[in-house]
Protein backbone atom coordinates (compact mmCIF):
# COMPACT_ATOMS: atom_id res chain seq x y z
CA UNK A 1 0.00 0.00 0.00
CA UNK A 2 1.11 3.46 -1.18
CA UNK A 3 1.28 6.07 1.64
CA UNK A 4 -0.25 9.94 1.18
CA UNK A 5 3.15 10.81 1.74
CA UNK A 6 5.05 8.74 -0.95
CA UNK A 7 2.35 9.30 -3.70
CA UNK A 8 3.12 13.26 -2.90
CA UNK A 9 6.77 12.32 -3.16
CA UNK A 10 6.29 10.82 -6.32
CA UNK A 11 4.21 13.86 -7.71
CA UNK A 12 7.03 16.26 -6.96
CA UNK A 13 9.13 13.44 -8.84
CA UNK A 14 6.63 13.84 -11.63
CA UNK A 15 7.35 17.94 -11.76
CA UNK A 16 11.04 17.26 -11.64
CA UNK A 17 10.87 15.12 -14.75
CA UNK A 18 8.92 17.24 -16.55
CA UNK A 19 11.28 20.69 -15.88
CA UNK A 20 14.07 18.69 -16.74
CA UNK A 21 12.46 17.73 -19.98
CA UNK A 22 11.10 20.90 -20.35
CA UNK A 23 14.12 22.65 -20.11
CA UNK A 24 16.29 20.22 -21.76
CA UNK A 25 14.09 20.19 -25.24
CA UNK A 26 13.90 24.54 -24.74
CA UNK A 27 17.77 24.13 -24.60
CA UNK A 28 18.69 21.51 -27.12
CA UNK A 29 15.97 23.48 -29.88
CA UNK A 30 18.02 27.32 -29.30
CA UNK A 31 21.54 25.79 -28.86
CA UNK A 32 21.69 22.54 -31.36
CA UNK A 33 25.68 23.51 -31.49
CA UNK A 34 25.37 22.24 -27.32
CA UNK A 35 23.10 18.82 -27.90
CA UNK A 36 26.19 17.95 -30.70
CA UNK A 37 28.79 18.36 -27.95
CA UNK A 38 26.98 17.02 -24.95
CA UNK A 39 26.17 13.80 -27.39
CA UNK A 40 22.81 13.16 -25.55
CA UNK A 41 19.94 12.19 -27.78
CA UNK A 42 16.93 14.51 -26.92
CA UNK A 43 15.02 11.30 -26.22
CA UNK A 44 17.07 9.93 -23.58
CA UNK A 45 16.29 12.15 -20.12
CA UNK A 46 17.65 10.09 -17.74
CA UNK A 47 20.91 12.07 -17.72
CA UNK A 48 22.24 10.93 -14.21
CA UNK A 49 23.02 13.89 -12.53
CA UNK A 50 19.71 16.28 -13.26
CA UNK A 51 19.30 19.42 -14.78
CA UNK A 52 21.17 20.93 -13.01
CA UNK A 53 24.21 19.45 -13.75
CA UNK A 54 23.39 19.72 -17.51
CA UNK A 55 23.03 23.21 -17.23
CA UNK A 56 25.90 23.39 -15.51
CA UNK A 57 27.54 21.30 -18.48
CA UNK A 58 25.78 24.05 -20.75
CA UNK A 59 27.15 27.08 -18.81
CA UNK A 60 30.79 25.77 -19.08
CA UNK A 61 30.01 25.06 -23.06
CA UNK A 62 28.84 28.66 -23.44
CA UNK A 63 32.20 30.42 -21.57
CA UNK A 64 34.13 28.28 -23.94
CA UNK A 65 32.30 30.25 -26.91
CA UNK A 66 32.49 32.81 -25.73
CA UNK A 67 36.25 32.95 -25.04
CA UNK A 68 36.44 31.68 -29.20
CA UNK A 69 33.89 34.37 -30.51
CA UNK A 70 32.15 36.25 -27.95
CA UNK A 71 29.93 37.30 -30.94
CA UNK A 72 29.45 34.50 -32.58
CA UNK A 73 26.51 32.58 -33.29
CA UNK A 74 26.05 30.16 -30.65
CA UNK A 75 26.92 33.12 -27.94
CA UNK A 76 24.00 34.90 -29.20
CA UNK A 77 21.85 31.77 -29.45
CA UNK A 78 22.55 31.02 -25.82
CA UNK A 79 22.01 34.23 -24.32
CA UNK A 80 18.69 34.24 -26.35
CA UNK A 81 18.27 31.10 -24.23
CA UNK A 82 19.49 32.10 -21.30
CA UNK A 83 17.04 35.84 -21.50
CA UNK A 84 13.88 33.17 -22.37
CA UNK A 85 14.05 31.30 -19.13
CA UNK A 86 14.64 35.05 -17.36
CA UNK A 87 10.99 35.83 -18.50
CA UNK A 88 9.97 32.90 -16.37
CA UNK A 89 8.05 33.40 -13.17
CA UNK A 90 8.39 29.90 -12.04
CA UNK A 91 10.63 29.92 -8.53
CA UNK A 92 12.69 26.85 -9.50
CA UNK A 93 13.38 27.63 -13.23
CA UNK A 94 14.58 30.98 -11.64
CA UNK A 95 16.82 29.21 -9.61
CA UNK A 96 17.65 26.42 -12.03
CA UNK A 97 19.30 29.53 -14.14
CA UNK A 98 20.89 31.39 -11.55
CA UNK A 99 22.83 28.24 -10.08
CA UNK A 100 22.81 26.05 -12.80
CA UNK A 101 23.97 28.73 -15.17
CA UNK A 102 24.49 32.03 -14.26
CA UNK A 103 26.91 31.26 -10.85
CA UNK A 104 28.99 28.90 -13.24
CA UNK A 105 29.55 32.27 -16.15
CA UNK A 106 30.66 34.53 -13.30
CA UNK A 107 33.16 32.61 -12.02
CA UNK A 108 35.10 31.60 -15.36
CA UNK A 109 38.02 33.39 -14.79
CA UNK A 110 38.68 33.82 -18.81
CA UNK A 111 35.14 35.86 -18.80
CA UNK A 112 34.26 39.58 -19.55
CA UNK A 113 31.74 39.88 -17.11
CA UNK A 114 30.50 43.33 -18.60
CA UNK A 115 29.92 41.40 -21.46
CA UNK A 116 28.01 39.16 -20.34
CA UNK A 117 26.14 41.32 -18.38
CA UNK A 118 25.32 43.23 -21.49
CA UNK A 119 23.90 40.20 -23.04
CA UNK A 120 21.20 39.72 -20.37
CA UNK A 121 18.19 41.58 -19.52
CA UNK A 122 17.95 43.60 -17.04
CA UNK A 123 16.35 41.29 -14.48
CA UNK A 124 19.21 38.84 -15.24
CA UNK A 125 21.54 41.30 -14.62
CA UNK A 126 20.82 42.05 -11.21
CA UNK A 127 20.96 37.75 -10.43
CA UNK A 128 24.25 38.00 -12.43
CA UNK A 129 25.78 40.80 -10.10
CA UNK A 130 24.69 39.68 -6.67
CA UNK A 131 27.09 36.88 -7.13
CA UNK A 132 29.85 39.82 -6.49
CA UNK A 133 28.85 39.71 -2.71
CA UNK A 134 30.50 36.17 -2.97
CA UNK A 135 33.01 35.87 -5.57
CA UNK A 136 35.85 38.15 -6.15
Amino acid sequence: MVTKSRQKMEELNKIDDFIYKTLNDLLFDAVPEFKTVFELDSSNYNFSGGIYLLMNEFASFLAKEIEIEPAGAVVSKAFAFINQLGESNNLEVLNILKVGILEIIYTEKNIDREMVAGCLSEKLQKYFYEFSHYYN
